[in-house]
């Protein structure tokens, strides 16, 4: 049952949309949280005020997906996880195949992300550009068994296009990591460039960028308005 509702859910309107994934599924879906045409099987969905999961996503079998205020997902995107019950990973009792999204992140176009284990965006955070691959899973050679560990983007930090993030990875807050690079350990300084195979620190960044001031899209959006002389409601 639950997943011919998942089915419908990618072509129904919008309001049959919530009106369903509330008194079947039991989905916590603020009303105006947005989903567009995009497969979501997930056990547990959490989507706060301006949440938005745009066309073309792919997102199924994590335990919970949490979105909260104003967070994104773009289009394109290929998010899996593996089932609790799942025998591939007997000896991680701690494993939480989901996916949280703090105030107004951002995952944009065409990304890879598993979800064997958490992946966690904190507030402002972005997974930006494209194609970029998050892995919470790998294969201990010495044992022949997979591992798996969370992967956590703090605050204000963004990952550029074509990266790649081990298992057990993060990135510091405030921190951007350049295109292309692979994290590959536990990033440490905060408000710092990381570049490279494996990602280094390169240089720290300053107090001023604006990026650091987002307050949110539609505060954004007022802010450019006013900026070249028009009135925001």
């Amino acid at each position: 049952m639950r997943n011919v509702v998942v089915v419908l859910l990618v072509v129904l309107p919008q309001r049959l949309k919530h009106v369903l994934a509330r008194r079947v599924l039991g989905w916590d879906l603020h009303p105006t949280s947005y989903i567009g045409r995009s497969l979501v099987r997930v056990n547990k969905v959490t989507m706060g005020p301006g949440a938005s999961i745009g066309p073309f996503n792919v997102l199924r079998d994590l335990e919970e997906l949490r979105m909260d205020e104003g967070a994104q997902i773009g289009s394109r995107n290929w998010i899996i996880g593996v089932p609790l019950e799942s025998v591939i990973y007997p000896k991680n009792k701690n494993r939480q195949p989901s996916l949280l999204m703090g105030p107004y992140a951002m995952i944009t176009t065409g990304h890879d992300i598993d979800c064997a284990d958490r992946v966690e965006l904190e507030d402002h955070a972005v997974i930006a550009g494209f194609r970029s691959a998050i892995l919470t899973h790998s294969l201990n050679f010495v044992t022949d068994k997979f591992v798996t560990g969370p992967v956590v983007l703090h605050e204000y930090s963004v990952l550029l296009s074509g990266c790649t993030m081990m298992t057990s990875t993060n990135i510091p807050a405030r921190s951007i990591v350049s295109a292309g690079s692979v994290v590959t350990t536990r990033l440490k300084a905060e408000q710092t460039m990381y570049r490279g195979n494996p990602a280094e620190a390169v240089r720290d960044l300053p107090d001023n960028l604006r990026f650091y001031e987002r307050v949110g899209q539609q505060s954004q959006l007022a802010a450019e308005i006013r900026r070249w002389g028009g009135v925001a409601e």
